[in-house]
């Protein structure tokens, strides 16, 4: 597979790359941010669209930054009543408890998260060494794994794992493959990749007329619950052959679960 180590190289030899990703990161931020403390958006889209549309990346930014903070809110002791506990404020950003409004809340984690990809940018290794290798590694699969199907696209997703395989070997990374399991009940679940020092699991999957984005979906829904109970962060890459019809909406759906990243390569 020598297209996937040239096109990795080419990437690891371009110092910036991982800079523009997390440069990236901050601008998405810092216009979220913007108007959630204006309550309004410059270019003249409704807020609440502009919100909903963003939200899901944002807090995806945020969770990868290591900043979401959950909440329990409890109504005035005069009032009393059922305490809600463990409140993700992003999932709950127009939702007010007792009058308590979630938005002081977001904008605390996207300042915090912000600051946190200034950090990186400067590489003193003062924040999250290892979110910046898991962007790196998803950095590197979305460019490098389409140059390793120029010929034709794959005939198995076996062939999609043994390139992301190449991938990861010349990044340099550490993993295993095939090899550890998550039990759930009397039931073993095997993610493709497993990346132990960033207790990280990546899951492979090849879309195609016979292996559809429904059953790909449904497959999902086991494998992240299980993959979950042993491993802090899961990835998901999807090497779809034109059977996705809404990649957006499938990233996004999936990613709504805290540590799941979705990367869908189209051929």
């Amino acid at each position: 597979m020598r297209s996937v180590e040239e096109s990795c190289r080419c990437e690891m030899k371009a110092e910036g790359k991982t800079l523009v990703v997390i440069e990236q990161r901050i601008q998405l931020l810092r216009g979220f941010l913007d108007a959630l403390e204006n309550g309004k958006v410059d270019s003249g889209e409704p807020y609440h669209s502009f919100i909903n549309r963003h939200i899901v990346a944002a807090k995806n930014a945020v969770v990868e930054a290591g900043t979401l903070k959950r909440m329990t809110i409890g109504p005035p002791p005069a009032v009393g009543g059922i305490v809600a506990q463990n409140i993700d404020p992003f999932d709950n950003i127009f939702t007010d408890f007792w009058g308590m409004s979630m938005l002081p809340a977001v904008i605390d984690c996207v300042e915090q998260a912000i600051g946190v990809y200034e950090y990186m940018k400067t590489e003193d290794g003062l924040a999250l060494v290892r979110s910046r290798e898991a962007i790196d590694i998803e950095s590197a699969i979305e460019r490098a794994l389409r140059p390793a199907f120029r010929n034709g696209p794959p005939k198995s997703e076996r062939a999609v794992q043994d390139a992301v395989e190449n991938i990861l070997n010349v990044l340099g990374v550490e993993f295993s493959r095939d090899r550890e399991v998550a039990m759930v009940a009397a039931k073993a679940f095997r993610p493709d990749f497993v990346v132990t020092a960033m207790q990280l699991a990546i899951e492979v999957k090849l879309a195609n007329q016979a292996h559809d984005g429904a059953q790909i979906q449904e497959e999902l829904a086991a494998d992240i619950s299980a993959y979950m109970t042993k491993w802090r962060r899961l990835m998901v890459v999807v090497y779809d052959l034109g059977v996705i019809a809404d990649p957006y909406r499938f990233r996004t759906d999936n990613q709504k679960l805290f540590g799941v990243s979705v990367t869908v390569v189209k051929h």
